[in-house]
């Protein structure tokens, strides 16, 4: 599978929108993430490709919800700072 770099900003976009302040739920994520292809659902398994790449690249990190026992899904620094970077425009 190859990275795509719209869809690695897409899915930040995601957890960026859904999470609370401690993250988003895996689970919930993947779901958000079929619904949002726009006319043809996304692939589950890019999303979860994707997920692993960006917690390796230090973009996302993952915990365990308390009482819950699910897997949650955050930004990092690292991943707020991609986003800004592909979202604000430099002011001349």
């Amino acid at each position: 599978m190859r990275r795509n770099l719209e869809n690695v900003k897409h899915l930040l976009d995601l957890v960026q929108a859904y999470a609370d302040q401690h993250g988003v739920l895996y689970e919930e994520l993947a779901i958000k993430w079929q619904e949002s292809g726009g006319g043809r659902p996304m692939q589950e398994s890019e999303c979860f490709y994707l997920v692993a790449l960006c917690k390796q690249a230090g973009m996302l990190n993952e915990s365990v919800a308390p009482f819950h026992g699910g897997r949650l899904i955050q930004l990092t620094w690292s991943g707020h700072e991609y986003l800004d970077a592909k979202t604000i425009k430099p002011q001349i």
